[in-house]
This record gives C-alpha cells, structure tokens and sequence, in this order.
C-alpha cells in the first residue's frame, strides 16, 4: 500500500505541476510567437534524454544543493529519492502539455475569437471564455498522455530510491522471484487501465 501511494503520489504530483507551469507556457507560445520555437526546442531536447539518464544527470545538482542547503535536505530534496525522480519526471511531462496547449489554441477558429472581440471582449476574456473552452478537448488529450506516461516511468525512478511499484519489480529481478515482478507489473498494469478508461 505504501508504495501504491508513493507512485500515485509521484504520478500525479509531477503531472500537477507540469500542468500548472505547462498551461501558461503553452499560452504564452500562443501569443508570441518567437519564443514558441526555443521552448518547444528545449522540451524536446529534454524529451530525448533517456529517462534513466535524467534521472542521474539531476541527482548530482539536487545532491549539491542538499549539502549546501540544509533547509532542502530538511524538505526531502536528497540526490536520490523521490526529488530527482519528481522532477525528471515534470520535464518530461512538460512537452505534450505546452504543445497541445499550442495546437488546441491554434485549432480554435478564427471566426469564434473576432465575433468576440467584435462583442467587445478584451484579450483575457477571449482567453478564458472562448480559447480555452474550445481548445480544452486537445489540451486533456495531452494531460492524458503525460498521466500513462508517467505512471509507467515512475517505475524506473524506484532504480535511484523514488519507490513505487517499481519497487517490487527490481526487487524481483534481483532475486530472480518472479511473482515479486508480477506483483509490481500487474499492480501498474491496472492503475494505467483505470486511468485509460
């Protein structure tokens, strides 16, 4: 139960938090357009790093910080556990959120927003009751990406002490105990299928 609750928490935690920074941003690509470029191109640089890779190249950093800062180590930010793993976890959520913010907000049609403005909304009321409501389709299809994606992930942060169901499943490898494998792997295997439907 424990560790059910760890790779929920995680899951969802990072998902959150991508979804508080990632909205903004994709709105913010939106309307200026010459910054879309370099922060889609960074999210993407950050999507291609492989996530066991991530997971070591932040444990450094997050481990200095800890050693400088006893208040953070106090917080749990440790360069292993579950910071590194969150953290990893909300960069590469990041993408499909801004990027479907990005494409939902271009879909919206152009006609919708100039009878708006013509009514004589000012841009924030155009942003809340027209924009996003009609860009809120592809935007969920984009939060529901992340949540599979990161309900699988979360199962290699228990490799740098994140825990999880990963847990049971290198537990299991290591002792060569085949049911502690399935018990890691059917566990997440359900949680996905719940979050699916």
């Amino acid at each position: 139960a424990h560790e059910l609750r760890a790779h929920i928490y995680l899951a969802l935690g990072s998902l959150a938090a991508a979804a508080i920074v990632g909205l903004p941003l994709g709105i913010l690509c939106h309307r200026v357009p010459r910054v879309r470029e370099t922060i889609l191109g960074t999210l993407n640089v950050i999507q291609t790093v492989p996530s066991i890779a991530l997971f070591g190249i932040l444990m450094a950093p997050l481990g200095a910080l800890a050693a400088a800062v006893p208040l953070a180590a106090q917080l749990g930010i440790r360069g292993i556990g579950a910071a590194p793993a969150a953290l990893a976890l909300f960069l590469y959520s990041l993408l499909p959120i801004v990027a479907n913010t990005v494409l939902g907000l271009k879909r919206v049609s152009h006609a919708a927003v100039e009878a708006a403005r013509g009514m004589g909304m000012t841009p924030t009321q155009i942003l809340w009751r027209i924009e996003l409501p009609l860009a809120l389709p592809v935007i969920l299809t984009g939060i529901r990406v992340v949540l599979v994606q990161n309900i699988g992930m979360v199962t290699v942060a228990a490799l740098i002490g994140g825990g999880g169901l990963g847990t049971f499943v290198f537990q299991g490898i290591g002792q060569t105990a085949l049911d502690l494998v399935l018990l890691g792997a059917r566990s997440e295997e359900r949680r996905v299928g719940k979050e699916c439907r």
